[in-house]
């Protein structure tokens, strides 16, 4: 298959791109850098904004992608009202294009669990789901042009909403990388929330996620791309302490006084694993491993 991926030099897109040539696709990849550290010689790529310009698009139309991959959202982690609506007026502008792409049949989309605007229980794809932010406004706006404009274009469209994607090549400051770099030199982690549980999944298993999505006929829709269960961030701390030190003396002094846990959310996974016959496969466990492995703790 023909592949246009942006976000291609992310976090998750560096996981999928290399998933994507495992499989012997093809991949035309936009970044806004000259960066480019994915197999060069095996990846096209376009160096441009997502507004593009008439030169990226001679490209993409020579290309002829039958799949969008979506990826790009600009300088997270800031969610403020400027670069939300920043983000947007982009995306709008980028899609305003590619949808003149007539190779185009599917377009699939990186959403976020904060969509759901839930801090306790279990997250269901048909929730009526209302901005409480900017970012999640910036998002919900997106997600609503899109539908309209993929009806009338015949392109399904893939809405995946991804939950708390963690592994090897984050972002330093995140969550699993400054715990595991904090237990590594006998540090207690300065985490404000420790009893609180989030759903964890990891990057291979979000990338594989989108692949199948991919490479599936399934209808256009929102589909959450989770674990399908919380974890709790104690519990992480936990488990990581075992792994590096076979110990439990760090985790237990952030027990002491533990604020009362306020957010306890997770996917609800039915519809992703009927529709693909496939889930997740990773275990928090064994995520841990390998990113302490990567990170060349063990």
């Amino acid at each position: 298959m023909k592949f246009l991926v942006t976000g291609a030099t992310g976090f998750i897109g560096k996981s999928l791109v290399n998933l994507l040539l495992d499989q012997g696709h093809s991949i035309l990849a936009i970044s806004r850098t000259e960066n480019f550290e994915l197999q060069q010689d095996k990846i096209t790529w376009i160096q441009s904004a997502l507004q593009l310009n008439v030169s990226a698009m001679d490209r993409i139309r020579e290309f002829e992608p039958e799949v969008l991959i979506h990826l790009a959202w600009e300088k997270i982690p800031d969610f403020s009202y400027e670069t939300s609506v920043e983000n947007l007026n982009h995306q709008m502008a980028f899609f305003r294009n590619i949808f003149k792409i007539d190779s185009l049949e599917k377009i699939i989309v990186t959403g976020s669990c904060w969509e759901y605007n839930k801090k306790i229980g279990f997250c269901v794809e048909t929730e009526n789901v209302v901005s409480y932010n900017y970012f999640t406004w910036a998002k919900n706006s997106l997600r609503d042009f899109l539908q309209f404009e993929c009806l009338q274009n015949n392109i399904t469209l893939i809405w995946a909403r991804v939950f708390y994607v963690y592994g090897p090549d984050q972002r330093k400051e995140s969550l699993l990388p400054t715990v595991i770099q904090n237990i590594q030199n006998n540090l207690v982690p300065t985490i404000r929330t420790p009893s609180n549980s989030n759903d964890f999944i990891y990057i291979d298993d979000v990338t594989e996620g989108l692949l199948h999505f991919a490479q599936q006929k399934i209808p256009s829709g929102i589909y959450n791309l989770g674990w399908g269960k919380s974890t709790s961030i104690i519990d992480i701390i936990a488990t990581i302490e075992s792994i590096m030190h076979h110990s439990n003396k760090i985790t237990s002094t952030l027990v002491e006084n533990m604020p009362i846990k306020d957010t306890d959310f997770w996917a609800e996974m039915s519809r992703t694993r009927e529709t693909l016959n496939w889930g997740p496969q990773t275990s928090i466990e064994i995520g841990v491993i390998k990113m302490i492995n990567h990170m060349n703790l063990s």
